[in-house]
């Protein structure tokens, strides 16, 4: 079970560091570079195939979807903190 969870922070820091610094294209690098090293360090662990490819979607979905949180325009828009006073 800890191995799991290893893949799974590994690949949602992966995620968000690469959605914070890098294009689309770097996560189809990271994907492949996930997928081979988590079906070697599964099978070392003595994981199933089904198991395997079943941990592997769901390593690869959490990559994805901490890309998108780090990629969101919000997050990279300067804060506004000074209002004008005509805005209401």
């Amino acid at each position: 079970m800890s191995v799991i969870m290893s893949l799974l922070v590994v690949s949602a820091l992966a995620g968000l560091v690469l959605g914070f610094y890098f294009e689309l294209a770097a996560l189809a690098v990271s994907g492949l570079i996930l997928s081979i090293s988590a079906a070697m360090i599964l099978q070392k662990e003595d994981f199933g195939f089904l198991e395997g490819v079943g941990i592997i979607f769901v390593v690869l979905t959490v990559n994805q979807i901490a890309y998108l949180v780090g990629a969101t325009p919000s997050s990279r828009a300067p804060k506004n903190t000074t209002r004008s006073p005509t805005s209401r």
